[in-house]
């Protein structure tokens, strides 16, 4: 569940907002309440909800100020802000902060469905990034992990090693191998392999699958991507083959890799 907190110096239209609000059609639930801006310094502070709602003008510290000490915490949960003034001061700068949505009281039913639609939104997008981010940091030691692409900055356009390199960029959806690229280049199979070893740290071969294997990490996250499309992709016609390469260099299959995304 999403977890939201009310800062409203108004008794009735906090108890309102919170009463009356259908919070689980949104899939939300209301954690935690406060009266001023330094109440809900303390509440955000100690719940770190992932939604706030918060009036503007409040007795002690005000709206604006408590975002701002909020952020200057480190702590970013989305805000929206509800206020009795129209202002363009307080809009001004509530879009500088980041706010997600400005909403004028009395609060308009739609326009409440539709600030807490779009904050829920970046909320789960957010929740989806971190997922992604907090599993690649689980898998840091993975061997996907530690390969590193050969960066082609610099080099010279006759260096036959970047071409190469660059080739696998362009083409590793296609049915390439050292020949093939070899032969592209017009040398020997021999020298290229080689010359790449020589300057990569890794065979052609070797190089080719982390790079498709690594492609094909980025693909799986993206839902509407099925394994099989993923593994056509970045150049693998046997599913099969792709998810025993995957698991051989993340560590799970492409299914349960996507699973802890989810």
């Amino acid at each position: 569940m999403i977890r939201v907190v009310v800062v409203e110096d108004e008794i009735l239209v906090k108890k309102g907002l919170i009463l009356t609000t259908d919070w689980q059609k949104y899939g939300c639930e209301v954690v935690g309440e406060a009266s001023n801006g330094m109440e809900g310094i303390r509440e955000i502070s100690r719940i770190r909800p992932d939604i706030v709602i918060t009036d503007v003008r409040m007795p002690g510290l005000d709206g604006i100020r408590m975002i701002e000490q909020v952020k200057s915490n480190g702590i970013k949960p989305e805000f929206v802000i509800i206020s009795g003034y129209s202002e363009f001061e307080y809009a001004r700068q509530a879009v500088k902060l980041g706010v997600r949505d400005y909403l004028i009281k009395p609060i308009d039913d739609d326009d409440l469905d539709a600030a807490l639609k779009n904050t829920c939104q970046a909320v789960r997008d957010k929740q989806r990034i971190d997922k992604i981010e907090n599993k690649m940091n689980d898998m840091s030691d993975s061997r996907i992990m530690l390969f590193k692409e050969y960066l082609l900055d610099g080099k010279k356009d006759n260096n036959y090693v970047a071409l190469a390199v660059k080739h696998i960029s362009l083409n590793y959806q296609k049915d390439i191998s050292v020949k093939s690229v070899a032969d592209s280049l017009f040398i020997s199979e021999s020298y290229l392999s080689r010359l790449f070893k020589n300057e990569v740290g890794q065979t052609f071969g070797d190089y080719l699958t982390y790079y498709r294997i690594k492609k094909a990490c980025e693909l799986l996250k993206r839902p509407k991507e099925k394994i099989y499309e993923v593994a056509n992709q970045v150049g693998y016609k046997d599913q099969r083959y792709f998810s025993l390469i995957f698991k051989k260099l993340v560590g799970v299959t492409p299914k349960e890799f996507r699973e802890k995304l989810d």
